[in-house]
C-alpha cells in the first residue's frame, strides 16, 4: 500500500515559488490545463515510485497508465458527481477551450475530457487548495472506486448535479456517466485498497 501523500505538508515554498501573474479564475483553462499536467505528473510520479519492487523501466509504462488522456478522461468522468459548482465551472471551462493540438491515443471527447482535468488540477493547485488537490488526485487512482469513497470534509454537501445523476441514499449522486462504477462492474461498497481519502 502506497503512504498517503499530503500536500499541505510536502510543499517547499522555496522550490515552488513563482505564483501565476493573476487568479487562479482569471487564468486561461488551457494555462491552467499546463501547469495541471506538470503537477498530476509528478504526483504520479511519486505514487509508481512509492510502490514496493518497482525496477526503473516499469516506471515510465506504469504511470502512463494513468497520466494518458484516456485514464484522465475516465478518471473526470467518475469524479463530476463529487465536483464543486465552482470546479465543475473551471471543468466546463477546460473541456470547451480550444488548443489546437489532439492527443495520439485519444479520441476528440476523451483529449477535451483529459484537459478539463488537467485544468481542474492546475486550478486547485494555484487555489492552494492542497486538500482538495490531494483528494481529487488519489480518487484519480482507482476512479471505478469512486462512488465508494467517503466525501472529503472540503466537498461534503456541494457536490454539482448533472443532468441524469441520481441520488444514492448516501446524500451524494451517482452519475450514469460511460465508464463509470457501475459500467465497469465494480462494487460500489468495495473499499479503495490503492490509497487512503
Amino acid at each position: 500500500m502506497a503512504p498517503e501523500m499530503n500536500l499541505s505538508d510536502k510543499l517547499n515554498p522555496q522550490l515552488f515559488r513563482y505564483p501565476p501573474s493573476q487568479k487562479p479564475e482569471l487564468l486561461n483553462p488551457l494555462v491552467l490545463a499546463y501547469i495541471g499536467d506538470a503537477v498530476y505528473e509528478m504526483f504520479i510520479r511519486q505514487y509508481v515510485i512509492s510502490m514496493p519492487s518497482q525496477r526503473p523501466n516499469h516506471l515510465h509504462r506504469a504511470a502512463t497508465r494513468y497520466v494518458s488522456a484516456k485514464a484522465q478522461s475516465k478518471a473526470l468522468q467518475a469524479l463530476m458527481p463529487l465536483l464543486t459548482e465552482e470546479e465543475a465551472g473551471i471543468v466546463k471551462r477546460g473541456r470547451n477551450a480550444k488548443s489546437g493540438s489532439t492527443a495520439k491515443n485519444a479520441d476528440v471527447l476523451e483529449y477535451r475530457h483529459s484537459t478539463a482535468f488537467e485544468s481542474l488540477i492546475g486550478y486547485l493547485y494555484y487555489k492552494q487548495a492542497y486538500e482538495r488537490l490531494n483528494y481529487i488526485m488519489e480518487a484519480s487512482l482507482a476512479p471505478e472506486k469512486i462512488a465508494a469513497l467517503p466525501a472529503s470534509e472540503s466537498e461534503a454537501g456541494t457536490a454539482s448535479n448533472q443532468p441524469g445523476d441520481t441520488d444514492t441514499g448516501t446524500g451524494r449522486v451517482q452519475s450514469d456517466v460511460s465508464g463509470g462504477p457501475e459500467a465497469a462492474g465494480a462494487d460500489p461498497e468495495a473499499p479503495s485498497d490503492a490509497h487512503k481519502l
